[in-house]
């Protein structure tokens, strides 16, 4: 009678380590995956965020490239200057920057009516005003947008005809807003500096002339 050979297997030890060794393979291949995809959100995120910080320096670029030397009437019949940069702002219709731009392009090829606008920090967001005419009726208020979020701060300097550079504008701020019409020309530059949530700091200067 013939014996039987012992058939050939795996023992129950062997069995767990293989386990074992394909839950740790396992684990590390998640850990990797997961960091992967956490780079990639932090990537997105990121490259959101300086799309949209430079979306805003174009938009203020461009308002700033049709400055018009226009001053204009306020609700309280007072004047103020075609360009204003207060470091303090009171009310709240009062913005950190406010200037006179020319209309935009309609599809005709004309310009619509010149535009009063303004740039101010708020619970930390940038926000635009726009004023519904330049000369403003009695009552008249802006009409805030969003322009730029998750912003600490918002800093602006102005570059006078001697070079030297002032935190406010008109040089003599008591002139932004008077009974008489402010004779004072636009700065030479402005300097723009915004602190990002994170702590980052980015800054553009641009530069000014006159159009009217």
């Amino acid at each position: 009678m013939r014996s039987r050979r012992p058939q050939a297997g795996l023992t129950l030890i062997e069995l767990l380590i293989a386990l074992v060794i394909f839950a740790v393979m396992a684990v590390m291949s998640y850990r990797s995956l997961n960091s992967l995809f956490q780079t990639r959100a932090k990537l997105d995120t990121e490259t959101a965020r300086l799309r949209d910080v430079s979306l805003f320096f174009a938009r203020i670029e461009s308002d700033l490239a049709a400055v018009i030397n226009r001053p204009v009437r306020t609700v309280d019949d007072t004047t103020a200057a075609a360009l204003c940069i207060s470091a303090f702002p009171v009310s709240g219709n009062d913005t950190t920057l406010t200037f006179t731009r020319s209309g935009f392009a309609e599809s005709d090829g004309l310009a619509s009516a010149p535009q009063r606008i303004g740039y101010r920090h708020r619970e930390g967001s940038i926000e635009m005003l726009q004023w519904p005419a330049l000369d403003a009726a009695p009552r008249s208020a802006p009409q805030a947008y969003p322009a730029l979020t998750n912003v600490r701060a918002m800093n602006l300097r102005t570059l006078d005809s001697a070079g030297v550079w002032r935190n406010e504008w008109p040089a003599a701020p008591a002139t932004c807003i008077s009974r008489d019409a402010p004779a004072s020309s636009l700065p030479g530059g402005i300097e723009l500096s915004i602190t990002l949530g994170g702590g980052e700091i980015m800054t553009r200067v641009f530069s000014l002339r006159e159009l009217g």
